[in-house]
């Protein structure tokens, strides 16, 4: 139980911790459990001697039409325990998010089409014609800056500037700062791989995806046709169902941003918002959300 010591610090329990993290864990999407049962099934093969790399990860000298399912399969692969565990945590909380707003239907055709294989797509194109490279990459980083550049433009909605120094610098970058710093605190991650996800991140967010998003018309018709089976499925996001949350936040630190060019938000005006339950747009506000590290091996993403 929490207990508050002489001073009226609040301190809290390892089991209080536990617990909130236990009732988060029981509350995510049925998509976002299964990709983290996947990624934690194959480290598992891969730690009984089985080659998941050799036969999943993204390796461009072995590209060709029988081996297309790489594409698909290369975030689940990873090069070592610490690896899964921090792109778990980073990719977990994500794609909890993406499936609540999106549904888990459409979650899973844009997982296995563009969000997925559009950077493995780049990623091979730049290596193979551009750089003359064979670099194999494995990882579900990739996935995770594809996550974060929707975010930080669904961000920049809400809060368009941080203030660092008495300087703005637009939201939507933030993917890149943590991008480049990621590739100085760990030298042996990919930075193309990032890169590549990346751009198609942003590329969707801005909306130049969008004749290849599938249509919610017919995934509809495919819900309710099938509904005594979706039903059925535990922690399932139905379209009809789905949420808007509130925006992340990417740099931390507290009253660094402003709400629009040259208004710095007050103490007042945040209250007030805080009650009412929106800010400016009208969507719901949340508090403030942490965002994973993702650590990568030698040659992974």
């Amino acid at each position: 139980m929490s207990s508050s010591n002489p001073r009226g610090a609040v301190v809290v329990s390892p089991h209080d911790i536990w617990k909130k993290l236990e009732a988060y864990l029981l509350r995510l999407p049925v998509l976002t459990r299964i990709v983290m049962l996947l990624i934690a099934a194959f480290h598992f093969a891969a730690t009984f001697g089985l080659p998941m790399a050799e036969y999943f990860a993204l390796s461009p000298g072995k590209m060709d039409l029988g081996q297309m399912h790489r594409l698909n399969t290369y975030p689940l692969v990873h090069l070592g325990l610490l690896h899964a565990i921090f792109n778990l945590l980073a990719l977990t909380p994500l794609l909890e998010r993406f499936e609540r707003e999106c549904g888990t239907l459409k979650t899973l055709l844009l997982i296995l089409g563009p969000l997925v294989t559009f950077p493995g797509f780049l990623y091979l194109g730049i290596e193979m014609f551009l750089l003359n490279g064979n670099t194999t990459v494995a990882g579900a980083s990739a996935l995770v800056f594809t996550l974060m550049a929707i975010e930080s433009v669904k961000t920049y909605g809400f809060q368009p500037y941080y203030i660092i120094a008495g300087y703005e610098f637009p939201s939507y970058f933030t993917p890149v700062f943590w991008m480049v710093l990621m590739a100085f605190l760990m030298p042996g991650s990919s930075l193309l791989g990032h890169f590549c996800g990346l751009v198609i991140g942003y590329a969707y967010a801005c909306r130049y995806l969008r004749l290849l998003e599938p249509s919610e018309w017919l995934m509809g018709k495919v819900e309710q046709k099938l509904s005594f089976i979706f039903s059925r499925v535990p922690h399932y996001v139905a379209l009809d169902r789905r949420a808007e949350l509130g925006y992340w936040e990417f740099m931390p630190m507290a009253g660094s941003f402003r709400s629009a060019r040259g208004a710095v938000p007050t103490a007042a005006a945040a209250q007030s918002d805080m009650e009412d339950g929106q800010d400016r747009t009208g969507q719901d506000r949340t508090g403030q959300d942490r965002i994973g590290w993702d650590r990568t091996g030698q040659v992974s993403i």
